[in-house]
C-alpha cells in the first residue's frame, strides 16, 4: 500500500509536468502560428517569430506550468546561506558539467548525424547565432534561469524532498533534461538540473540556484554568441580572440571538475522521512503512468527534432 501511495505521488509530479509542458509548447507554437496567419510576411522575420515563442511562454506558459506543480503542504527545506566564493566555485562545478554532457550531447547527435547523412540541428546555436543577439540575452540570461530555477528546482524538488535528497536531485535533472526536447541539450542540462537541485536542496535558496544558472547562460551562450556575431573568424585577430575564450571556458570547466573531484566526499545526501526501499526505487519513482507519460512525449519529440 505504501509503495502503490509513493508511485502516486510521482505519477502525480510526472503528469503535471507533462501537462505543463505540453501547455507551454502548444501555447507557443499556437501563438507562432496565429501570428503567421495574421502577418505572411512576418514568418521569415527570425527576432519577431522569436519574440512570438518567448513572450507567451513566460506571460502565460510558465506562470501555469508553476500553479500545476505548486502544493501547499510541502516540508520545508532547512535554509543555508552562501558566501559569493562559494557561488563562484559553484559556478566553476557546474560549468564543467555543462561542459562535459555538451560533449556527451555532441558524441551522440554526431552520431545520429553520421547515421542520418545530415548534421543534427542545434536550437540553442540558433537562438544564440540568429536574429538580434540582445533580445535572445533577456530569454536566455534572466528570463530562462528565473523561471526553469522556481520549476524545475524549487517547485519539483519541494514535492521529492520527503523521499531523499538524492531522490529529489535526480528527478529535478531528469525532467529537466528532458524538457529541453533535444539530445544537444538533454546531456548537459540533466547534469547541471542535477548540480543545480543538489545545491537547492543543501541551501533550501532557490536564489543560488538562479544567479549560478544565469551565470552559466551568459558564459556559455551569451559571451560565445556576442562573439560568433561580432568577431570575423577568417582574420588572425578574430581567431586568436575566439580562441582566447575557449581556452577560458575549457579552464573554467576544467578547474570546476578538478574542485568536484577534491571535494567528492563532502558531497553528501541526506535521506528522506519516507524511505523507499531499494529494490523498488527506480519502480516507484521513473515507472509510473506520469513519469512515464512524460518521458515518451519528450523522447519522441527529441527522436523526431534528431531525424528531421
Amino acid at each position: 500500500m505504501e509503495t502503490t501511495e509513493n508511485k502516486k505521488e510521482f505519477s502525480s509530479i510526472g503528469l503535471r509536468i507533462f501537462i505543463g509542458t505540453a501547455l507551454i509548447f502548444a501555447i507557443q507554437i499556437g501563438c507562432q502560428k496565429l501570428l503567421v496567419l495574421l502577418k505572411p510576411e512576418w514568418a521569415e522575420n527570425y527576432d519577431i517569430m522569436f519574440a512570438a515563442g518567448m513572450v507567451p511562454l513566460y506571460v502565460i506558459g510558465y506562470p501555469i506550468a508553476l500553479l500545476l506543480m505548486r502544493k501547499k503542504d510541502s516540508p520545508v527545506i532547512e535554509k543555508h546561506s552562501m558566501k559569493p566564493w562559494q557561488i563562484l566555485l559553484a559556478f566553476m562545478s557546474s560549468y564543467g558539467l555543462m561542459i562535459v554532457g555538451n560533449l556527451t550531447g555532441l558524441v551522440v547527435t554526431t552520431g545520429i548525424g553520421l547515421i542520418k547523412g545530415a548534421p543534427v540541428q542545434n536550437v540553442l546555436l540558433n537562438a544564440v547565432t540568429t536574429g538580434n543577439i540582445w533580445i535572445s540575452a533577456i530569454y536566455i540570461v534572466l528570463l530562462a534561469p528565473f523561471f526553469e530555477e522556481l520549476l524545475f528546482r524549487k517547485l519539483i524538488c519541494d514535492r521529492a524532498i520527503k523521499y531523499g535528497q538524492g531522490t529529489a536531485v535526480i528527478v529535478s535533472g531528469l525532467i529537466f533534461g528532458l524538457f529541453h526536447l533535444n539530445f544537444n541539450q538533454f546531456f548537459y542540462a540533466f547534469l547541471l538540473g542535477c548540480f543545480l537541485a543538489y545545491i537547492y536542496v543543501r541551501t533550501g535558496n532557490v536564489k543560488y540556484c538562479i544567479a549560478i544558472h544565469m551565470m552559466v547562460n551568459f558564459v556559455g551562450s551569451l559571451l560565445g554568441g556576442l562573439l560568433l556575431n561580432n568577431v570575423d573568424l577568417q582574420t588572425p585577430m578574430g581567431a586568436m580572440i575566439f580562441g582566447l575564450y575557449g581556452l577560458c571556458i575549457y579552464a573554467i570547466a576544467i578547474a570546476g571538475i578538478i574542485l568536484l573531484l577534491v571535494n567528492k566526499s563532502k558531497i553528501t545526501l541526506k535521506m528522506g522521512e519516507i524511505i523507499i526501499e531499494k529494490g523498488q526505487r527506480f519502480k516507484t519513482v521513473i515507472l509510473n503512468p506520469g513519469m512515464l507519460l512524460y518521458i515518451i512525449l519528450c523522447l519522441a519529440v527529441m527522436i523526431v527534432q534528431a531525424l528531421m
